[in-house]
């Protein structure tokens, strides 16, 4: 019947939420176990020149970008478990009327014409501000630690900013000023990201707000056969 099809649903996505979750975690692994790799490989030997930390910023971005993308799944499967848990199990054990009437319609446009309730950008933000803004200031360290200290300690500034090109590919002063952009727009970026619990709120307020509007549209689109990848 239908309360155990509810039921079997519920437990659907609790899966679905744990198996992103490791997904999740993954990704952040893999960008500490570089970071960590990357400092010994570095700082072990001077023959190593400097640049090679900066590739390892590169890396970690992208590990960033693959992270927010699975966030965006997490987070979808989240809002529909949280959908689930407060307008049917809480309404059932209160004994109460569920508190989005509508609630159910939400539920079934979501599962015909699935959306995100969290767009790329925005994960990739959270995930930023929440694990890898301090990897990328480690890595920021752990590159300037390795043009300071090989071969040999810089006896000045002028040299130290010297030591900063890249070969003859890559003047100093290119290299400084990308640097501190792709540092303070990182920065800059999660400060202005709000906390998880605040994005959580806002999203679900969003994404209710949307398919309400779609369930009531007399023009609404037919169900969706495309699924999240």
């Amino acid at each position: 019947d239908v309360y155990k099809r509810q039921a079997h649903f519920y437990r659907g996505e609790m899966h679905r939420m744990t198996v992103w979750r490791q997904r999740l975690d993954t990704t952040t692994h893999w960008a500490i176990i570089l970071t960590t790799g990357l400092t010994t490989f570095t700082l072990g030997t001077e023959q190593v020149p400097h640049f090679i930390v900066l590739l390892g910023l590169a890396i970690n971005t992208i590990f960033l970008i693959i992270e927010g993308r699975r966030y965006q799944h997490l987070h979808h499967t989240k809002w529909r478990l949280s959908l689930i848990e407060h307008n049917y199990f809480a309404a059932q054990l209160a004994g109460v009327a569920p508190v989005e009437r509508s609630w159910r319609q939400q539920l079934t446009w979501d599962l015909q014409t699935p959306h995100f309730t969290l767009s790329k950008l925005m994960g990739v933000r959270l995930r930023l501000r929440r694990n890898y803004l301090m990897l990328m200031y480690f890595l920021t360290g752990l590159w300037l630690t390795k043009v300071f200290i090989h071969p040999q300690g810089a006896a000045d500034a002028a040299e130290f900013y010297q030591r900063l090109a890249v070969g003859d590919l890559l003047p100093s002063w290119f290299v400084v000023a990308t640097a501190a952009i792709f540092v303070i727009g990182l920065t800059a970026m999660a400060a202005l990201t709000p906390s998880e619990e605040s994005l959580e709120r806002w999203s679900k307020l969003e994404h209710s707000r949307f398919l309400e509007k779609l369930a009531s549209s007399p023009s609404a689109p037919a169900p969706s056969r495309r699924t999240h990848q």
